[in-house]
C-alpha cells in the first residue's frame, strides 16, 4: 500500500497543507467583509414593495461605491496561507505554527481593509451620538469571545504549542479590536435617503462586527482541534476546553449568519 510508510504526523501535515491550501484559495476568491455588503440583505426584500426595493437597491449600491474597493491586502495573505500550507509538509516546523501564522496574515490583512474603509468614508459618519456596542455585539458573543480564550491559553500550557497560541491570542486580539470599533461608531449616512440608509448602516454594523467575532473565534476553534490531535493523550481539561472553544465559535457562527436571511422593515 502506498500510505503504508506514512507516519501519523506526516498525514496530519499533508491534510493541514490541503485545509490552508483551501483557506488560501478561499481568501483570493471571495470578497472580505469591508468589500461586498450584498451578502448581509440575502432575505431582505421578503415583503418590501417596489417602490422600498428600488430605494433599498440604490441605498445598497451609494454605500458600496462609497466604501470602495478593499485592496489587494487579502489577496496577499491568501496567498501566504498557501506558502504556509506547503512550509508546514518540512518536518522541522512546529506543526501547528503555519496555521498560527496564517491567522496572524488574515488579521493583518483585515486591519489594513478596516483602514482602508475608514479612510473611505470618514467624512460620512453621521454626527449621531454613538450607539451601544451592545447593539452590533450580544451577550453570547462576549461570552463565546471568553470561552475561546480560555481554551487558547489552556493549550497554551503545553510548551510545544506556547508560541503558535500566542500567534493566535494576537490575530483574534486584532480582530476582536476591529470589531468593537466598527460597534460603538456613529452611523455612515450619505444624506440620499436617511430613513433606509440608516437600516443599511444598522443592518451592515451588526453583520461585519458579529461576523469579525466569528473569524475571530475561528483560529483558537482550530488551533485548540490540532493540538488536541497532535497529543499522545490528553487530559479531560484540554478536552472539556477544547469542547467550550468549540461551543463558542459555533454560537457566533449561528449569531453571525442570523440576519441574513430575515426581511427589513422600511416605512
Amino acid at each position: 500500500m502506498i500510505f503504508a510508510h506514512i507516519t501519523h504526523d506526516q498525514l496530519a501535515r499533508a491534510e493541514s497543507a490541503i485545509a490552508l491550501a483551501a483557506l488560501g484559495i478561499v481568501q483570493l476568491r471571495s470578497p472580505g467583509c469591508f468589500e461586498s455588503i450584498r451578502m448581509y440583505f440575502r432575505g431582505a426584500w421578503a415583503g418590501l414593495s417596489n417602490e422600498q426595493s428600488d430605494r433599498l437597491k440604490s441605498v445598497i449600491e451609494a454605500r458600496t461605491r462609497a466604501e470602495g474597493a478593499g485592496g489587494s491586502a487579502r489577496a496577499y495573505a491568501g496567498l501566504f496561507t498557501i506558502a504556509m500550507g506547503l512550509l508546514g509538509l518540512w518536518p522541522a516546523i512546529p506543526y501547528v505554527m503555519p496555521y498560527a501564522a496564517s491567522c496572524l496574515a488574515m488579521a493583518y490583512a483585515t486591519w489594513i481593509a478596516y483602514r482602508r474603509f475608514r479612510h473611505a468614508t470618514e467624512l460620512r459618519f453621521a454626527p449621531l451620538t454613538r450607539r451601544t456596542p451592545l447593539e452590533a455585539l450580544p451577550p453570547v458573543t462576549i461570552v463565546s469571545v471568553a470561552l475561546c480564550l480560555i481554551g487558547t491559553a489552556a493549550f497554551a500550557s503545553v510548551p510545544q504549542f506556547r508560541v503558535a497560541a500566542a500567534l493566535v491570542v494576537v490575530s483574534m486580539i486584532v480582530l476582536l479590536a476591529i470589531a468593537w470599533r466598527i460597534a460603538t461608531a456613529p452611523a455612515v449616512l450619505l444624506g440620499t435617503d436617511p430613513q433606509v440608509e440608516y437600516a443599511v448602516d444598522k443592518r451592515v454594523r451588526f453583520c461585519r462586527a458579529t461576523g469579525l467575532v466569528t473569524l475571530a473565534c475561528a483560529p483558537p476553534t482550530v488551533f485548540a482541534m490540532l493540538a488536541w490531535a497532535q497529543l499522545p493523550s490528553v487530559s479531560g481539561l484540554l478536552e472539556l476546553m477544547l469542547l467550550l472553544v468549540i461551543t463558542g465559535f459555533v454560537a457566533t457562527t449561528v449569531v453571525s449568519l442570523n440576519p441574513l436571511r430575515q426581511g427589513i422593515a422600511l416605512a
